[in-house]
């Protein structure tokens, strides 16, 4: 029989997956918040002719964000996104 040598950390685990969690549950809110965002933007275009510039910036950095954590959440890194580091620019 072969000797596996576990070297995990079953606190770490228990760890990452909390943060998974916590993670998860903004990235619901996160699609609430671009839904209203989505819907203000399209009601502000038909009304004004040219999208609100002054929620870009917010939308960009939003959507780096989701991109944080969709790379943490899928263990492409273990770098812990926004409230664990800061928030994208």
């Amino acid at each position: 029989m072969e000797d596996v040598n576990n070297t995990e950390h079953p606190k770490a685990n228990l760890t990452r997956l909390v943060y998974m969690i916590l993670y998860l549950i903004i990235g619901k809110v996160i699609s609430i918040i671009l839904t209203v965002i989505a819907v203000g933007q399209l009601i502000y275009t038909w009304v004004s002719g040219t999208p609100n510039e002054k929620v870009l910036p917010f939308t960009k950095s939003m959507a780096e964000y989701t991109k944080q954590i969709v790379l943490y959440v899928s263990f492409n890194t273990d770098t812990k996104p926004w409230p664990s580091s800061d928030w994208p620019k």
